[in-house]
C-alpha cells in the first residue's frame, strides 16, 4: 500500500536564506530504511517547470501547488522508485527514501541575495545544499550507498548537481545519478531562466568556462563532462518536449500534440526529428559507466509511477523492466544501455490516473505549451 511520510520542514534554513520562492522554509519527506537497506540512501528531486520571469515566478508561489512555497505543500503518496513495496520496488524498498520537495523554480540551481520583502526569493541551490546539510547530520554522511535521482526539473538539478554532491561523501561510498525525463533539447528562455535566479555559479564549471551559462542548461553541453556515473532515463516521444518543440501548421488540431492519427505529415516529420535528436544527444561523450534506457511512450517522467517503473510491458526494453534496468545498472550486476530503435513511431503505454495528457501535470507553470 502507498505511504505517504510526514512533511518535513527545515525551519533551521531560513537563517541562512535557505527558502522556497516566497520565503517559506525549504521541505522534504523521509521514509527510513531497515535492515540491510538502513545505510543506503535514495534522495528523489521533486519537478515541475520553472520560472523565468519575476511574475512567472509571483504567479508559482502563490499558486496552491506548493512549487513556490511550502505553506501549500501536500504529503505526496511515495511510489515508483520510492515505493516500500519490495515487489513494487525491489531494489531500493527497504534504502532511506527522500523526496526532495521543489518549491525554487530554478531547478536547485539559484542563489541571489537581492529579493523584495514579498519575494519571490532566488534561493535554489541553498535549500539543496540546506536538505543535504541536514540529511548528513542524520546519518546519510556514513552511507554505503547512495543514489540521487530526479524527475523532468528535479532530474536536471540531479545533473547540475552530481560530481558536486559526489563530493561530499569518501571515495568508499558507491555513488550513482539518475536523470529522469531531464534531457531537455529545447528550453524556454534559458537567458532569462539564468539571470533571474542568479544560476551561473551553480552550473557545471566544466561547461561554464567554455560557453554562455544559458547553454549549459542544456544537458549536451555539460553530461559528457560529468565523472559520477550516470543513468539516463528518457522518452524518445516525451510528452512535455513534443509540446514544447513542435510548431503546428494552420488549423491543425492541438490534438496532434498529443495523438498523430490523422494528422499532417509536417507534424510526424517534427516527432521523428525529435526522437533523432534525442537519441543522438543521449549517445553523447564518453558511455562506459553511463546507463541508458530511452523507449517510446508518449509519456513524461517514469520512475514516479508505478506502471512504467514496474508494471506496463510497453514501457520495457529487452523485456527489461526500468526498475531492473536501473537496479542492476546500480549494482554494477550489468551495464544496462537500452535504446527503442525499431518504433520510428511512439508507443501509447499506460498512463497513470493524475497524468492524463501533456497538458495537465508536467507542464504546471508553462500554460504557454498549452494554451497557444
Amino acid at each position: 500500500m502507498a505511504n505517504a511520510p510526514d512533511l518535513i520542514k527545515l525551519h533551521t534554513a531560513v537563517a541562512i536564506g535557505a527558502v522556497c520562492l516566497d520565503g517559506s522554509p525549504p521541505a522534504y519527506q523521509l521514509d527510513w530504511g531497515k535492515e540491510d537497506g538502513a545505510k543506503n540512501w535514495l534522495l528523489h528531486l521533486q519537478g515541475g517547470y520553472w520560472c523565468t520571469t519575476t511574475q512567472e515566478c509571483q504567479t508559482r508561489m502563490n499558486d496552491s501547488s506548493g512549487l513556490g512555497s511550502s505553506t501549500k505543500m501536500k504529503r505526496s503518496y511515495f511510489s515508483g522508485i520510492l515505493t516500500n513495496n519490495e515487489t513494487l520496488n525491489p531494489y531500493f524498498y527497504n534504502w532511506n527514501r527522500v523526496f526532495v520537495r521543489y518549491c525554487d523554480g530554478s531547478c536547485f540551481t539559484g542563489d541571489k541575495q537581492e529579493f523584495s520583502a514579498d519575494g519571490p526569493y532566488y534561493r535554489g541551490s541553498r535549500v539543496f545544499s540546506a536538505i543535504i546539510d541536514e540529511l548528513m547530520k542524520l546519518g546519510m554522511k556514513n552511507a554505503q550507498n547512495v543514489l540521487l535521482s530526479g524527475s523532468s526539473a528535479g532530474g536536471l538539478g540531479t545533473m547540475v548537481h552530481c560530481d558536486r554532491f559526489r563530493n561530499r561523501f569518501p571515495t568508499s561510498t558507491k555513488f550513482k545519478c539518475l536523470s529522469d525525463a531531464s534531457y531537455f533539447i529545447t528550453l524556454n528562455n534559458p537567458s532569462g531562466f539564468v539571470e533571474l535566479h542568479g544560476s551561473s555559479k551553480n552550473l557545471p564549471e566544466t561547461c561554464t568556462s567554455k560557453m554562455d551559462a544559458a547553454l549549459c542548461l542544456y544537458p549536451k553541453n555539460f553530461v559528457p563532462d560529468i565523472q559520477t556515473p550516470l543513468f539516463i532515463l528518457n522518452s524518445a516521444y516525451d510528452t512535455f518536449q513534443i509540446a514544447a518543440t513542435v510548431r503546428l501548421p494552420v488549423n491543425t488540431s492541438r490534438s496532434c500534440l498529443y495523438n498523430l492519427t490523422g494528422c499532417p505529415d509536417t507534424v510526424r516529420k517534427q516527432w521523428k526529428n525529435l526522437r533523432l535528436k534525442i537519441l543522438q544527444e543521449v549517445t553523447m561523450g564518453d558511455l562506459s559507466k553511463r546507463g541508458l534506457f530511452i523507449n517510446s511512450c508518449h509519456t513524461h517522467s517514469q520512475s514516479e509511477f508505478q506502471s512504467k517503473w514496474l508494471g506496463d510491458p510497453k514501457s520495457m526494453l529487452d523485456n527489461m523492466t526500468i526498475s531492473e534496468a536501473v537496479g542492476k545498472w546500480f549494482n554494477d550486476e550489468k551495464l544496462v544501455q537500452l535504446i527503442d530503435r525499431k518504433h520510428s513511431s511512439t508507443k501509447q503505454c499506460v498512463l497513470d490516473a493524475s497524468e492524463p495528457n501533456a497538458c495537465n501535470n508536467y507542464t504546471w507553470g508553462a500554460s504557454y505549451l498549452c494554451n497557444t
